[in-house]
């Protein structure tokens, strides 16, 4: 077989690959979605109290959500 062909077939191959995991992806991330929260998770919020990180990211928003002083 010649090399062009070769080269060819790894990039189908490579091709083939990445739309496998992206469909996967998209399926499941779908499939996520549609799934019900579990019963008493509906209202969570973070316990920013007991960290000691005050710059952390989920902090930051619950306080500028909530408008609540928790540092």
């Amino acid at each position: 077989m010649p090399d062009w062909y070769k080269s060819a077939m790894n990039g189908l191959y490579a091709v083939l690959v990445a739309g496998v995991l992206l469909g996967l992806y998209v399926i499941l991330m779908t499939l996520n979605k549609k799934t019900p929260v579990p019963e008493g998770c509906e209202n969570l919020r973070p316990d920013c109290k007991a960290c000691g990180i005050a710059d952390c990211a989920v902090r930051v928003k619950y306080e500028e959500k909530e408008g609540a002083n928790l540092k």
